[in-house]
Protein backbone atom coordinates (compact mmCIF):
# COMPACT_ATOMS: atom_id res chain seq x y z
CA UNK A 1 0.00 0.00 0.00
CA UNK A 2 1.21 3.21 -1.20
CA UNK A 3 0.47 6.58 0.87
CA UNK A 4 0.76 10.46 -0.37
CA UNK A 5 1.56 12.66 2.49
CA UNK A 6 1.44 16.30 1.53
CA UNK A 7 0.15 19.24 3.29
CA UNK A 8 0.30 23.38 2.13
CA UNK A 9 -0.56 23.37 -0.99
CA UNK A 10 -2.79 26.76 -0.49
CA UNK A 11 -4.59 26.21 -3.93
CA UNK A 12 -1.30 25.72 -5.96
CA UNK A 13 -2.39 22.74 -7.63
CA UNK A 14 0.65 22.26 -9.83
CA UNK A 15 3.44 20.61 -7.58
CA UNK A 16 0.15 18.50 -5.94
CA UNK A 17 -1.19 16.90 -9.18
CA UNK A 18 2.64 15.79 -10.08
CA UNK A 19 2.58 14.34 -6.60
CA UNK A 20 -0.34 12.20 -7.08
CA UNK A 21 0.82 11.36 -10.76
CA UNK A 22 4.17 9.90 -9.98
CA UNK A 23 3.05 8.14 -6.83
CA UNK A 24 -0.51 6.56 -7.68
CA UNK A 25 -1.27 6.44 -4.18
CA UNK A 26 -3.64 4.40 -2.53
CA UNK A 27 -4.73 6.69 0.29
CA UNK A 28 -3.70 10.21 0.74
CA UNK A 29 -3.23 12.43 3.64
CA UNK A 30 -3.16 16.41 3.54
CA UNK A 31 -2.29 18.05 6.25
CA UNK A 32 -4.00 21.43 5.88
CA UNK A 33 -4.11 24.79 3.99
CA UNK A 34 -5.61 22.81 0.86
CA UNK A 35 -7.69 26.02 0.62
CA UNK A 36 -10.28 24.28 -1.44
CA UNK A 37 -8.08 21.48 -2.81
CA UNK A 38 -9.96 18.74 -1.11
CA UNK A 39 -12.61 17.77 -3.97
CA UNK A 40 -9.56 18.11 -6.81
CA UNK A 41 -7.34 15.76 -4.59
CA UNK A 42 -10.15 13.55 -4.63
CA UNK A 43 -11.18 13.71 -8.26
CA UNK A 44 -7.63 13.33 -9.46
CA UNK A 45 -6.50 10.75 -7.12
CA UNK A 46 -8.82 8.12 -7.49
CA UNK A 47 -8.37 7.06 -3.63
CA UNK A 48 -9.61 8.04 -0.23
CA UNK A 49 -8.62 11.20 1.22
CA UNK A 50 -8.37 12.67 4.93
CA UNK A 51 -7.65 16.25 5.14
CA UNK A 52 -7.42 18.31 8.49
CA UNK A 53 -7.86 22.09 8.96
CA UNK A 54 -5.12 24.14 8.10
CA UNK A 55 -4.74 27.63 9.99
CA UNK A 56 -6.12 28.91 6.38
CA UNK A 57 -8.69 26.79 5.77
CA UNK A 58 -12.45 28.28 5.96
CA UNK A 59 -13.99 25.21 5.93
CA UNK A 60 -16.20 24.76 8.90
CA UNK A 61 -16.65 20.66 8.12
CA UNK A 62 -12.82 20.11 8.38
CA UNK A 63 -11.46 18.89 11.69
CA UNK A 64 -8.60 20.31 13.56
CA UNK A 65 -7.04 16.75 13.85
CA UNK A 66 -7.99 13.07 13.09
CA UNK A 67 -6.83 9.86 14.72
CA UNK A 68 -6.90 6.51 12.61
CA UNK A 69 -5.44 3.61 12.46
CA UNK A 70 -3.63 2.01 9.46
CA UNK A 71 -2.24 -1.71 9.41
CA UNK A 72 -1.87 -1.79 13.16
CA UNK A 73 -0.32 1.83 13.61
CA UNK A 74 -2.92 4.43 15.28
CA UNK A 75 -2.20 8.00 13.63
CA UNK A 76 -2.74 11.32 14.78
CA UNK A 77 -2.94 13.92 12.02
CA UNK A 78 -3.27 17.72 12.46
CA UNK A 79 -2.02 20.99 10.49
CA UNK A 80 -0.09 21.93 13.85
CA UNK A 81 -1.22 25.13 14.11
CA UNK A 82 -3.98 24.38 17.13
CA UNK A 83 -0.67 22.92 18.48
CA UNK A 84 1.54 25.49 18.75
CA UNK A 85 4.02 28.15 17.17
CA UNK A 86 7.16 26.10 15.44
CA UNK A 87 8.18 22.92 14.97
CA UNK A 88 9.14 22.47 18.48
CA UNK A 89 5.91 23.17 20.17
CA UNK A 90 3.90 21.50 18.09
CA UNK A 91 5.65 18.46 18.27
CA UNK A 92 5.96 19.09 21.79
CA UNK A 93 1.87 19.83 22.23
CA UNK A 94 1.14 16.68 19.54
CA UNK A 95 2.86 14.21 21.50
CA UNK A 96 1.28 14.66 24.63
CA UNK A 97 -1.99 14.16 22.67
CA UNK A 98 -0.99 11.06 20.71
CA UNK A 99 0.58 9.51 23.66
CA UNK A 100 -2.56 9.95 25.79
CA UNK A 101 -4.54 8.72 22.79
CA UNK A 102 -2.64 5.72 22.29
CA UNK A 103 -1.41 6.95 18.69
CA UNK A 104 2.62 6.11 17.56
CA UNK A 105 2.51 8.76 14.41
CA UNK A 106 2.33 12.17 14.34
CA UNK A 107 1.69 13.68 10.56
CA UNK A 108 1.83 17.63 10.63
CA UNK A 109 2.36 20.42 8.43
CA UNK A 110 2.24 23.94 8.84
CA UNK A 111 6.28 24.77 9.13
CA UNK A 112 6.61 23.97 5.31
CA UNK A 113 10.00 22.39 6.47
CA UNK A 114 10.29 18.89 5.76
CA UNK A 115 10.69 16.44 8.97
CA UNK A 116 10.93 12.27 9.15
CA UNK A 117 12.03 11.76 12.79
CA UNK A 118 11.65 8.07 14.52
CA UNK A 119 12.13 7.74 18.67
CA UNK A 120 11.65 5.33 20.83
CA UNK A 121 7.49 5.79 21.17
CA UNK A 122 6.29 7.62 17.75
CA UNK A 123 7.62 8.93 14.38
CA UNK A 124 7.36 12.91 13.58
CA UNK A 125 6.10 12.90 9.81
CA UNK A 126 5.99 16.91 8.53
CA UNK A 127 5.73 16.95 4.58
CA UNK A 128 6.86 20.53 4.16
CA UNK A 129 4.73 22.21 1.65
CA UNK A 130 3.95 21.22 -1.60
CA UNK A 131 3.76 24.63 -2.94
CA UNK A 132 5.41 26.97 -0.94
CA UNK A 133 8.60 25.40 0.48
CA UNK A 134 11.02 27.36 3.38
CA UNK A 135 13.65 25.23 3.74
CA UNK A 136 17.21 25.20 1.58
CA UNK A 137 17.06 25.01 -1.63
CA UNK A 138 13.16 25.44 -1.99
CA UNK A 139 12.13 22.26 -2.90
CA UNK A 140 8.56 21.32 -2.66
CA UNK A 141 8.06 18.39 -1.09
CA UNK A 142 5.76 15.27 -0.18
CA UNK A 143 6.78 11.96 1.53
CA UNK A 144 5.77 8.62 0.50
CA UNK A 145 4.45 5.98 2.90
CA UNK A 146 5.14 2.31 1.21
CA UNK A 147 3.58 -0.24 3.60
CA UNK A 148 5.20 -3.58 2.40
CA UNK A 149 3.32 -7.08 2.93
CA UNK A 150 5.06 -7.48 5.96
CA UNK A 151 3.63 -4.44 7.16
CA UNK A 152 7.16 -2.55 7.40
CA UNK A 153 6.45 1.32 7.15
CA UNK A 154 9.01 2.98 4.41
CA UNK A 155 9.15 6.56 4.53
CA UNK A 156 10.22 8.84 1.95
CA UNK A 157 10.75 12.14 1.94
CA UNK A 158 10.56 13.23 -2.11
CA UNK A 159 10.50 16.36 -3.90
CA UNK A 160 10.22 18.29 -6.89
CA UNK A 161 12.26 20.64 -8.39
CA UNK A 162 11.04 24.32 -9.60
Amino acid sequence: MRVLIISDSHGDRRYMDEAIERTKPALICHMGDALGDDIHIQAMGECPLRIVRGNCDMDPSLSNFLEFELEGHQILMAHGHTFGGGSESIEREMKKKAMEDGCDIIMYGHTHVPVIREEKDCTFLNPGSISRPRQDGGRHTYIVLDITENKNFIYNLCSIEK
